[in-house]
């Protein structure tokens, strides 16, 4: 049961703003990279900061996470209710939303590549 002000997000929309935002920007970081790690994460629903840096350096990952937050909450950090991730309590990893995961992978099952028939 939802608290009260607490407002549902639509990740279906949130996962379709994130997916076109790697694509818009992938002059910031090259698409491949913004998608491995978004997709390893929707995977595995949690990663440390060692396994999200095997998508990239520290201030790659950083901005490949900043993309998809501005997507899916606008400017700013990710709120502490409704984020698509959070730190989990230790300080040691990241943990993504259930259901943003859900519709990453849902946006991601979509691209299909381009035939070149």
């Amino acid at each position: 049961m939802r608290s009260q002000g607490e407002v549902s997000m639509d990740w279906g929309a949130a996962a379709y703003r994130a997916r076109r935002l790697v694509g818009v920007r992938k002059r910031m970081v090259p698409e491949h990279l913004s998608l491995a790690l978004v997709d390893a994460f929707a995977e595995r629903h949690t990663l440390t900061a060692a396994e999200m840096r095997q998508h990239g350096s520290a201030e790659t990952v950083a901005t490949i996470l900043r993309l998809v937050t501005t997507a899916v909450h606008g400017r700013g950090h990710v709120p502490a209710v409704n984020g698509w991730y959070r730190r989990e309590e230790n300080g040691t990893g990241y943990v993504i939303d259930p259901g943003f995961a859900i519709a990453w992978r849902a946006a991601r099952a979509c691209d299909v590549p381009l035939s070149r028939a």
